[in-house]
């Protein structure tokens, strides 16, 4: 199983809607247009919108395996999954924040995207910091600074999901070797 995730953070203060700082909406509304594109399009085709209105600049900056870190609020807003979609699809691991939205959080696990609240983090770590995540034990490594930080680890069924890519690849792999029919 994938429990360690390592890369660079990429920190954003304040409240991140999904609808309009993560991923704005119109861009999920184009999609739903479109029915001949691969999830794996899907994605890509989000990731290029990616907190653009934050940072214009973020999908083309941003590398695969790196981190966001938030402030209280990343993921506030609607149940719309399109913002956790446009995360995966810029190549971002994980996401920390201080404090997020359970539907922002839900829908990030369903589509393989860890999310994690962990007090502290904002305050003690800078764009550019390295960090290591450990899922199944709880803790944050800020390698650049040396500060750590706990949080409640992910149960082996949510590392699961994780590992599969999200809990619709999950159950689509499980459909095929026939686990459910």
């Amino acid at each position: 199983m994938i429990n360690i995730l390592r890369g660079s953070a990429w920190c954003f203060e304040g409240v991140m809607d999904v609808d309009w700082e993560i991923c704005p909406i119109e861009h999920m509304n184009a999609l739903h247009k479109d029915h001949t594109k691969t999830y794996e399009q899907i994605l890509a085709e989000l990731g290029r919108y990616c907190m653009t209105t934050v940072d214009p600049e973020f999908p083309q900056k941003a590398r695969p395996g790196d981190i966001i870190v938030g402030g209280e609020g990343f993921g506030y807003g609607h149940d719309h999954d399109h913002a956790c979609m446009s995360l995966r699809g810029t190549g971002i691991a994980a996401v920390l924040c201080e404090a997020t939205n359970s539907n922002f959080k839900r829908n990030s696990i369903h589509h393989g995207l860890p999310v994690v609240e962990v007090k502290g983090i904002m305050s003690c770590t800078n764009t550019g910091d390295e960090l290591e995540v450990d899922l199944a034990k709880g803790v944050v490594r800020n390698l650049t600074n040396g500060k750590n930080f706990t949080f409640v680890p992910y149960p082996d069924f949510i590392l699961e999901i994780l590992e599969a890519g999200g809990l619709y690849q999950q159950l689509t792999s499980q459909v095929k070797l026939g686990v459910y029919s």
